[in-house]
């Protein structure tokens, strides 16, 4: 009934890393690749991958490992630093993948811009931010982020009844998102 005595499972870290704009997110990750090319890139939205494959492909000929989240399982990532590109709008799916691929720690890329970050007020956090002095390319990184980040998606698993697959995280948020 109330679970007192149940072994609670293991948490997985979630580390966010914030920009306020896309091409500054998928600079950031390109200096992260390019401090340790055995960073692998994991994306939840095909679309998402497509930006970053063009945007890696004009600032470098390297080749630079980039995955959608179903292609991704243990045996890629072995040796590697998987490192996400965005969040999947659903918490317990990113659980489920995180598990699946026995990740403890995770680090996760975003931007204020994006689709999941304007469902909870994106633009206002965005002005704000520049108001105290934050640029476009500056990296924040703190415990709060990602729990709100955490609130946002639980908020949206109580809304969502089905997961229909979407190309973009905007068209994932217009399918299954009922506000």
């Amino acid at each position: 009934m109330f679970n007192f005595f149940k072994k609670k499972g293991t948490e997985i870290k979630v580390i966010d890393k914030v920009v306020i704009d896309e091409t500054a997110k998928l600079k950031a990750m390109l200096d992260l690749w390019n401090t340790n090319n055995n960073t692998i890139f994991i994306f939840w939205f095909d679309e998402s991958l497509d930006k970053a494959a063009v945007y890696f492909g004009n600032q470098t000929t390297a080749p630079i490992t980039l995955l959608t989240a179903r292609e991704a399982a243990t045996p890629q990532i072995t040796g590697k630093i998987p490192v996400f590109g965005e969040h999947f709008p659903l918490r317990n799916k990113e659980d489920e993948l995180y598990s699946k691929l026995n990740l403890e720690t995770v680090q996760v890329f975003s931007s204020l811009r994006e689709p999941l970050f304007q469902q909870f007020g994106g633009d206002k956090i965005i002005q704000l931010m520049q108001q105290l002095g934050m640029k476009e390319d500056e990296i924040v990184e703190h415990a709060m982020i990602s729990k709100a980040i955490k609130r946002a998606q639980e908020k949206i698993e109580t809304k969502v009844t089905t997961d229909l697959m979407a190309r973009s995280q905007q068209d994932w948020i217009v399918k299954n998102y009922t506000f």
